[in-house]
């Protein structure tokens, strides 16, 4: 069988990336490290070629600017500058118009990443177990039933002490002087119910939360991501140079959309070069691809980022070659070689575990700590303890209040 040929020198476009692609000099020789660059140290094995690398220095993958010329990798393989472009590309129906591809080698699922949330602070801990509306609702209820009662049920009460009473329902306490015929009887059954169970759901609740305390909410789609963008809570970066700001604002989904003209008004977008976790310290999120996470922050467990449940779009990950490109059957012979063997997800792994060492090096094994400390305790006691001198002062109220000042009767 004739072995089909392949050039023995070709000229590679590339971006340099950290993880992704970089490259060194040992003894006058070029020696690529990262995913693409063990990827290319196969290539040259396999097919036996020297190469040279023309690098994109504006850092661009490739996308029509605004005299519908292509920038980036792409532009560079399209012109001729380079044989072969290699820079993890996405394979996209307008791309394809300009140069070739490859087989694809794997899968880009673009997705958002925020910091791991925290969790809630605990002097507001009282206020967890319901929401804001039904905090407002059962607010609405307390004084509904004060006016009612204090018209209806109670013997010459005032409207303050209607509401003293009907609050201390609420805790358990006792309602008296109330006025007893069947319908009345009724109407205070009714509350009595309600002055039971929200007491018994708060309860229940809060007990839950103790347990397992609730963490501070973060977006988990791609729609709540939009929301607290367009309010300001938060920005969203895409990767610098890729198309990922080009697809929010084609996608045709309106919020998907909307996104990706704050992201164009603003000028946001960050590089693989900056520091990821700092980044993230701030309300941000980034885009990316989800098997990108291990190549920015490293393997499990020391990916301290929630992943969005959604993804705006996947797409196949090849290499580009110029239109005509002679050797595109061995090229492709290589690359299914590389994908059956498993080669990119080892590759993947032993990068991703490379860039977290020094985490694993200085991580200390500690056992869980379960008992509950004086901290855990501290909002518990001075809750208490301000609850007391409430107590206190209305106690001494009344006892020094006039009878003028009496709250029950009118």
């Amino acid at each position: 069988m004739k072995t089909l040929h392949f050039p023995s020198k070709i000229k590679i476009a590339a971006i340099l990336n950290k993880s992704v692609f970089n490259i060194s000099k040992v003894n006058d020789h070029i020696v690529p490290s990262g995913l693409d660059g063990e990827m290319l140290k196969y290539l040259v094995e396999k097919l036996k070629f020297e190469f040279e690398l023309v690098l994109q220095n504006d850092g661009k993958y490739g996308s029509l600017d605004t005299n519908g010329k292509w920038n980036g990798v792409i532009g560079l393989v399209q012109r001729g500058e380079a044989d072969i472009g290699l820079a993890t590309l996405s394979i996209t129906e307008d791309r394809w118009e300009a140069v070739d591809f490859s087989i694809p080698y794997g899968v880009i699922d673009r997705v958002f990443a925020v910091r791991v949330p925290g969790k809630m602070p605990k002097v507001t801990t009282f206020i967890y177990p319901f929401s804001q509306n039904v905090w407002i609702l059962y607010i609405l209820m307390i004084l509904a039933a004060t006016v009612l009662f204090q018209r209806i049920m109670y013997r010459r009460f005032t409207l303050l002490g209607s509401f003293l009473s009907v609050l201390g329902s609420v805790v358990s306490q006792s309602m008296e002087h109330v006025r007893e015929t069947p319908w009345r009887r009724v109407l205070l059954g009714l509350w009595m119910t309600i002055a039971a169970v929200m007491p018994f759901l708060y309860n229940t609740s809060f007990l839950s939360y103790l347990t397992m305390p609730e963490k501070v909410p973060v977006p988990r789609n791609f729609e709540e991501l939009s929301k607290a963008v367009l309010s300001g809570k938060y920005k969203c970066l895409p990767t610098k140079g890729t198309i990922e700001q080009e697809m929010l604002l084609r996608s045709r989904i309106d919020y998907l959309v909307k996104m990706g003209e704050m992201i164009q008004k603003n000028g946001w977008e960050y590089s693989y070069e900056e520091r990821i976790s700092e980044l993230l310290e701030n309300p941000v999120a980034i885009i990316t691809a989800n098997s990108g996470l291990k190549l920015l922050l490293g393997s499990p467990p020391y990916i301290a980022v929630k992943v969005s449940e959604d993804y705006f779009g996947i797409w196949h990950v090849g290499i580009a070659m110029k239109k005509g490109f002679c050797c595109r059957e061995r090229l492709n012979e290589a690359i299914y070689r590389i994908i059956s063997g498993g080669l990119i997800e080892k590759w993947l792994d032993d990068i991703s575990f490379a860039d977290t060492l020094h985490k694993r090096l200085k991580n200390k094994h500690g056992e869980p700590k379960l008992q509950l400390t004086l901290e855990d305790l501290k909002l518990a006691f001075f809750t208490l303890i301000i609850g007391y001198a409430l107590a206190l002062l209305a106690f001494l109220a009344e006892l020094l209040s006039p009878k003028s000042l009496v709250i029950f009767y009118s």
